[in-house]
């Protein structure tokens, strides 16, 4: 990428190629994009020159544009951005495979797994620049640390990434050490199952060099066979080292102190000063959308969530009520996807135990076929939940009707999900 100066991003708003937006502006290229909706990442990037219209249209592809970097979100045979590159013979990269050419120019370690990648690779990141070792460092979310960026360009050899599993998107990285955090079944709507998902971890440990690093979890129930793979070093940590380890965190949740010992492993595995280490992981204060305290609504406390996965959902919810015991607890759950609500209904149906009260939004549809559609939605989810206190809160709209009659000082309002959710939090929070 570093031999291109006019760089167009098709949907350039995502929360991961928007951080090769900035990457490419701090480089002092000219930047263009699209996307189909504004939003205040966008407002960031035009304040850092990037040149972005909304909506797609085939005349943003310029002659004089030297590459095009796209969302896998798009359809690239009905995109008109991504067509008019093809008739201009112009290079496309995905976000993967642009995000592999920053690899190559690094020592990268990529954070995988199924759960808690933006955690740890904030908490990585942000460990080894107060160790000094100043890396580059591309997160799942925004940082408040990363001046509310979901980037941090250092002058280090470091590289610091989260890697995306769907459609094997991390094998486009080239990893000196990675971080493996657990391996369950995801993203069925493109994997044939478990072990089709597992292959795709396989191949990737396969490509750590033999002086590189695997640290992974070797209580997960796919480690055995995936440490099998790895010809460079293996550090394997469980719950008994984060118990020995006894960080003070500030954010809630056992897998969150499994997180931070795999931070903490990797850092060392580098050469970071451990003492800095701790102090960062220490005062780390969360992500956004991850565990978030957002404020109050009728004096009940939100927090906002990105958990979508029925096995987040279960911890997420047992680390909050671990927290505010004596609270009540409304869990409100936008299910992400027709096809993970119905291949995991079984797993949803018992992830819900923790919470007091339950409310069922209206599923976000992604990358979902008319036939999915068809197999389920929030009424029948709602039906199969076994709780004693579960509705289905249809729309945003509804759902906040909901809320307004049901919040009080003595509850916690748990918003969680991975589609338009978050606007829910923001609502109940604004001033």
């Amino acid at each position: 990428m570093q031999d291109y100066k006019k760089i167009h991003f098709i949907g350039i708003g995502g929360i991961g190629i928007s951080a090769l937006a900035y990457l490419s502006l701090a480089e002092g290229k000219r930047v263009t994009g699209s996307d189909v909706a504004d939003s205040a990442l966008l407002d960031d990037l035009r304040e850092n020159g990037a040149m972005i219209t909304i909506g797609h249209d085939g005349d943003l592809v310029t002659d004089d544009t030297e590459l095009v970097v796209y969302t896998e979100a798009i359809d690239p045979a009905s995109n008109p951005e991504y067509q008019k590159a093809k008739e201009l013979g112009i290079p496309l990269l995905s976000y993967f495979q642009a995000l592999g050419q920053v690899s190559r120019a690094k020592k990268t370690i990529a954070i995988v797994g199924t759960h808690g990648k933006t955690t740890t690779t904030a908490m990585l990141g942000l460990a080894l620049i107060e160790a000094g070792l100043d890396p580059t460092v591309i997160v799942g979310s925004k940082l408040k640390e990363f001046g509310r960026k979901n980037l941090y360009i250092g002058k280090g050899d470091l590289f610091v990434a989260e890697g995306c599993e769907y459609r094997r998107s991390f094998l486009s990285l080239e990893p000196f050490g990675v971080v493996l955090l657990n391996c369950e079944a995801e993203h069925l709507d493109y994997y044939k199952n478990e072990e089709d998902y597992v292959s795709a971890y396989r191949k990737l440990i396969n490509q750590i060099p033999d002086d590189g690093f695997l640290v992974v979890n070797r209580e997960d129930a796919n480690a055995e066979s995936l440490i099998q793979c790895c010809s460079g070093r293996v550090i394997e940590i469980g719950a008994h080292d984060a118990e020995e380890l006894a960080l003070n965190l500030k954010i809630i949740g056992d897998f969150n102190r499994l997180n931070a010992t795999h931070a903490y492993k990797a850092a060392e595995a580098v050469g970071a000063n451990t003492d800095e280490v701790r102090k960062a992981l220490e005062a780390f204060g969360g992500a956004w959308r991850r565990l978030e305290h957002k404020g109050t609504f009728k004096g009940a406390l939100v927090i906002d969530d990105y958990g979508h996965h029925p096995t987040e959902v279960r911890l997420t919810l047992e680390a909050v009520k671990k927290a505010y015991p004596e609270k009540r607890l409304i869990c409100v759950f936008q299910p992400h996807q027709h096809s993970r609500t119905h291949q995991m209904l079984e797993e949803f149906k018992e992830a819900f135990g923790s919470a007091d009260k339950v409310i069922i939004t209206d599923i976000y549809a992604a990358r979902d076929t008319e036939e999915d559609k068809a197999k389920i939605n929030s009424e029948k989810l709602t039906a199969a939940i076994h709780h004693p206190d579960v509705s289905w809160g249809k729309d945003l709209n509804y759902t906040f009707g909901l809320l307004e009659q049901e919040a009080g000082e003595n509850d916690v309002i748990l918003v969680m999900g991975a589609g338009n959710i978050g606007m829910l939090a923001e609502r109940l929070t604004e001033k």
